[in-house]
């Protein structure tokens, strides 16, 4: 039987205290934990125009912060996902998280970095990184729309001949604009970020505020990008859109659920989205959640998603 709230928030707290020294993860939790979505970002370094004003997250978020965030929640090996730095720093910021995945001290172990697939200069910016096994792939977020013009489908089919995969981050809106260019891209891996950015209050009877989109509209997108055996999903991002004050995990199950049935844990992935999901919850709480609403599944299959399927998809080699 699903916990209640206030048993799923004392479970929460005492997980938050369970840490121990070093690397995150616990020694407790039977499953570890890959995090497919690792924000970082050094405001001493980098330019992050989209976070001017943005409060809490305006501020540095550094390795050993997200150490301290991740301590004893299970989570072992993390692969970081660019955070859309000035234009001129894209180059900058790759080689500042290789460098973080070749230490040996550091979870990170892979990248999806920034990039710009229309670009003219697309090529030559692979190039940069071509032969190192820490670049796996490229993201440039689509809520502008853009995802089908000619010359981004070229670079989104070019990212698929050098081995490296797209993470498709669009609003639920441009879900179908997603699936016509996995369609015109079928060499090339998808990874749909954040359960398709879905709104969780879309999946309330009576919500407190107005849903971003349609729920069963959702999950016809969803399910056409599931059909295409090229796509995967991350189980991310959803837990920065919880109803506030009190949440629990069923405001996310329908979301996680959807997916997983999708997409089946052969191409279900977990991601933190932090440090973007402290606006909704601590990374204990968000794990905490998840590990309750896939409790009742396989546990061969609560592995592939929390942890296998990001090996195998990512490439990801032990250390």
């Amino acid at each position: 039987m699903p916990m209640g709230r206030r048993e799923f928030l004392a479970a929460t707290g005492a997980a938050a205290l369970a840490g121990c020294a070093g690397a995150p993860g616990g020694a407790g939790d039977p499953i570890p934990i890959v995090d497919t979505h690792q924000h970082l970002w050094d405001l001493d370094r980098f330019r992050l125009p989209w976070l001017s004003g943005r409060g809490p997250l305006a501020r540095n978020h550094l390795p050993s912060d997200y150490l301290e965030a991740f301590r004893g929640t299970g989570v072992a090996r993390a692969v970081y996902m660019e955070v859309d730095v000035a234009a001129d720093q894209k180059v900058a910021e790759a080689e500042y998280v290789l460098g973080l995945c070749a230490d040996p001290s550091s979870p990170t172990r892979g990248a999806v970095i920034g990039g710009r697939p229309a670009e003219d200069g697309f090529a030559a910016y692979l190039d940069r990184f071509k032969g190192d096994p820490h670049v796996k792939g490229v993201r440039q977020v689509l809520f502008q729309g853009g995802a089908l013009a000619p010359a981004f489908v070229r670079g989104i089919r070019l990212l698929g001949e050098r081995g490296l995969c797209f993470d498709l981050c669009v609003p639920p809106g441009g879900l179908d604009d997603g699936v016509k260019l996995v369609d015109l891209c079928p060499g090339t891996r998808f990874v749909v970020d954040h359960c398709g950015n879905a709104d969780p209050k879309a999946f309330m009877k009576s919500p407190s505020e107005k849903p971003s989109h349609d729920a069963a509209a959702w999950r016809r997108s969803m399910d056409a990008l599931a059909s295409r055996q090229n796509v995967i999903c991350k189980i991310s991002g959803i837990v920065a859109r919880v109803p506030k004050p009190a949440w629990g995990p069923e405001h996310l199950a329908p979301i996680v659920d959807a997916c997983l049935d999708a997409f089946g844990p052969d191409r279900a992935v977990f991601g933190s989205d932090w440090p973007v999901c402290t606006g909704g919850a601590p990374a204990a709480a968000w794990i905490s959640a998840l590990r309750e609403i896939i409790r009742s599944r396989p546990a061969a299959d609560q592995r592939k998603v929390l942890h296998d399927t990001a090996v195998a998809f990512y490439g990801l080699a032990a250390r």
